[in-house]
This record gives structure tokens, C-alpha cells and sequence, in this order.
């Protein structure tokens, strides 16, 4: 702030002096141009002289100059003080006065004074709003006290970006402000600054899902997926993991995830009632949108192995994973065909959702992603399968995959094909 004033006062201080050197310009200049005009006119007119001298046209040279000599001192202004343009005070004083007042009017009107103000207030009294939001200490927080901490912590976050703990304190008072766009930026930067952090990860995701975008969706559920694996025991990465399929309206997942959440508390706490709560909650919803008994249900996606196994032409591929790989509930299986020379594109493809390993795949002509490019009719090809945590075709960070070695159309009938390696 001391860098503000300073910088106003120089401004000020610019048009003021502006104002005054005009009127301090000094007119002194009659006499002494005058002068130097006769001097060089003398100057002419004596080598003009001298010249018709040399040429013997001067009748009487002397009495020319001397002419000449008389005539330039008769010329010469008597000496006076020099003049100079004086300016009144009270000329001076106005105009001193306009622009100051101007300076300060103007930033009155524009310059936010009264916010500035109160924003300087708000930086004097965070010590005691943080006691007040963060311990408690003060009495009842208001919606008002959370928007003045949250423009102070911002304040704060601009002299030290590296406080990471003032960052997710900042994406936390923005989700109690309902204001998305604080919370997204703020968990951004703690989740930058310490990705690993089981609470920075948590507010984080909770922005991205906010946001009701697909993609931004997906990415959160990545995000926890990718945290669980770390660590699986994490109350506080399943309980937002199991409110995301409940938001979503997927209630078989969510009572899925809220029942492995059982395995970790305290039998007999309140925390375990408050899941057997959700849990009922969720089959409850679950039951109002089932069909009724006697509707014809989709076949599920979901095949076990025993399942999956086809009797159309085609390649059956078995699918399993390496050992102590963590499959989430949300998880698609993709598996598709691509020619050993030729299209980048694949032959063939086929998505499940939820697998159950092992799975055994068929792919045939059916599966076809293009109109007249049959898998049948293809040379050597190789299969692919890749395990996503979000329904994304495309390959992120995270994901598994495994592939087959080059396939002729004379192979084996079943495609064996391990998923052992993260992309």
C-alpha cells in the first residue's frame, strides 16, 4: 500500500509541475535579439566595405566605417534590467488547487477508497477472524465472516502461493460459500502443491464432481480410485467415493461402497449406524426404481466367465488380471482388435462394464467399427485390452493394459491375454 500512495503522490506532484512551467517561461529575449541582429547586419555590411575598398569602388573608406559604427551604437537599445514574465500567486494557487483536488476527486469516485479500506480493515482483523471461523472463538460465524476471511486468506496466498494448508482452508470456505469457482481454483493449488494429501485430494475431487461436467466427473473418480489404491483403508476417499454413485444415482454401487466402509469402523460406533443408514437408504431408492417382476430386464453387461462365452464366429479372448490388482466397482473393460499392419483404427471393439475377472471376451464381425472392415477378412491382428476407472474411451494416466502377441486367422480358439501394466 505504501507503494501506492507513493506512486499517487508522484503523479501528482508530475501535473502539477505540468501546470507551473509554462508560467514560468521567461520573455527576456527582445533585447538581446535586437543586439545580435545589428552586430551581424554591422558584420556584413563592414566586409562589404573592406571589399569595394580592395576594388577601389569606395570613394572614402573610413568615413564609411565610421558612418557605419555610429549608426550601430545609435541602434543599440540602452541597457535595462532583463525582463522576466512574473506570475501571481494568485494565478499559481488556482491551478496548484485544480489538480490536486481533481487527483483526489477522481480517485474518490473510481478508486474504490471505501473498499480499499475495508479491505485493509479485513488484513488487520484476520488474526481474530481466524480464531473466530477456524476455533470457534467469538461467537456464531456468519456468511459475512467467511466472505472477509476468504478475502483475507486470499490476501494472504498472494504474499506466500506455497502455504498449501492455506490453500485447502481457502477451497474449504469456498464450499461453504457455494462459490464453485473459489473452491475448484483453490483445491487446484493445494492438490498441486501436496497431491498425495488424503484431504487435498478429497476437496479436490469434490470440485471437480460439483461441476456437473462429465469429463471433470470422470476425472474425479479417478482421482479417487487412483488414491484408494494407495491406501484402500481411507474412510474419508470412500465415503465421498460411495456420495458419488449415490448423486449419480447408481445405488448398487453406492450400497457396495458403503458396505466395504463397514469393514473399517468400530462395530457398535455411530459411524457404523450412519452407514447402515445410507445403506437402507440406498436400497430403499434402489427398490422404488426397479421393474417390476414380471418386465423383461436388460441382460447385464457384467459377464463372468461362465457367461461370456459365445457361440457366434469369432475369437474368444480370456481376460484376467496380475495378482493383487485392484478392480473398483466402476471400472470398464475394453477390448478390441487392431492389425498388425494396417488402420490405426481398430477391427473390432467391445466395452463391459464392471468385469468380473476372469472374463472371457468373443469378438466377431459384429463388433466391427466400420462398415465393410470385417475382422474376418483382415490379415494378422493383435488384441488389446485395457482396464479403465471412468468410462473413457481414451487412454489416461492410470489405466492398465495388456496385450496379445500378433493373431492369424488359422489361431488358437481362445485368446489368452493378461492386463499387467499401467499406462
Amino acid at each position: 500500500m505504501t507503494a501506492f500512495w507513493l506512486a499517487a503522490a508522484v503523479l501528482t506532484l508530475l501535473a502539477v509541475a505540468i501546470v507551473l512551467l509554462p508560467l514560468r517561461a521567461s520573455k527576456n529575449n527582445t533585447s538581446v535579439s535586437q543586439t545580435d541582429l545589428n552586430t551581424t547586419l554591422y558584420k556584413d555590411r563592414l566586409a562589404e566595405i573592406e571589399k569595394e575598398d580592395q576594388q577601389g569602388l569606395a570613394d572614402d573608406s573610413e568615413v564609411l566605417v565610421s558612418e557605419l559604427q555610429h549608426n550601430l551604437l545609435d541602434d543599440i537599445p540602452a541597457d535595462k534590467p532583463k525582463q522576466s514574465l512574473k506570475v501571481s500567486t494568485w494565478v499559481v494557487l488556482p491551478g496548484v488547487f485544480f489538480v490536486v483536488a481533481s487527483s483526489i476527486g477522481l480517485y474518490m469516485k473510481l478508486g474504490s477508497s471505501e473498499q480499499v479500506q475495508d479491505w485493509q480493515a479485513i488484513v488487520q482483523n484476520m488474526p481474530e477472524l481466524s480464531n473466530k471461523v477456524l476455533l470457534g472463538q467469538g461467537g456464531e460465524v456468519s456468511e459475512q465472516d467467511l466472505a472477509d476471511f476468504a478475502l483475507g486468506l486470499r490476501t494472504k496466498l498472494h504474499q506466500d502461493p506455497s502455504d498449501t494448508r492455506g490453500w485447502f482452508l481457502l477451497a474449504k470456505v469456498g464450499q461453504a460459500l457455494n462459490r464453485l469457482d473459489i473452491m475448484t481454483d483453490a483445491a487446484e493449488q493445494a492438490y498441486q502443491r501436496e497431491p498425495n494429501s488424503t484431504n487435498n485430494i478429497t476437496i479436490y475431487a469434490q470440485a471437480l464432481f460439483y461441476s456437473g461436467e462429465p469429463a471433470q466427473q470422470a476425472r474425479a473418480e479417478r482421482l479417487l480410485v487412483l488414491a484408494l489404491q494407495q491406501n484402500p483403508s481411507e474412510l474419508e476417499l470412500w465415503s465421498l467415493y460411495a456420495f458419488m454413485a449415490l448423486e449419480q444415482q447408481q445405488f448398487q454401487l453406492a450400497i457396495d461402497r458403503w458396505s466395504r466402509m463397514l469393514g473399517l469402523v468400530e462395530k457398535g460406533s455411530e459411524r457404523e449406524l450412519m452407514l447402515q443408514q445410507s445403506i437402507d437408504f440406498a436400497k430403499g431408492q434402489l427398490a422404488q426404481t426397479a421393474p417390476p417382476k414380471d418386465a423383461t430386464t436388460e441382460a447385464p453387461q457384467a459377464l463372468s466367465e461362465e457367461r461370456v462365452v459365445s457361440n457366434e464366429p469369432g475369437y474368444n479372448i480370456r481376460v484376467s488380471i496380475k495378482e493383487g490388482l485392484s478392480v473398483p466397482d466402476s471400472s470398464f473393460l475394453f477390448v478390441y482388435a487392431k492389425a498388425v499392419n494396417g488402420p490405426p483404427m481398430p477391427l473390432a471393439a467391445k466395452k463391459i462394464a464392471h468385469p468380473q475377472f476372469p472374463v472371457t471376451v468373443n469378438l466377431s464381425d459384429n463388433d466391427s467399427m466400420m462398415e465393410g472392415l470385417k475382422l474376418s477378412q483382415q490379415g494378422d491382428f493383435y488384441i488389446t485390452a485395457r482396464l479403465s476407472y471412468d468410462n473413457n474411451v481414451q487412454t489416461t494416466d492410470g489405466d492398465w493394459e495388456g496385450k496379445s502377441a500378433p493373431v492369424s486367422q488359422e489361431g488358437e480358439d481362445v485368446i489368452t491375454l493378461l492386463i499387467d501394466t499401467q499406462l
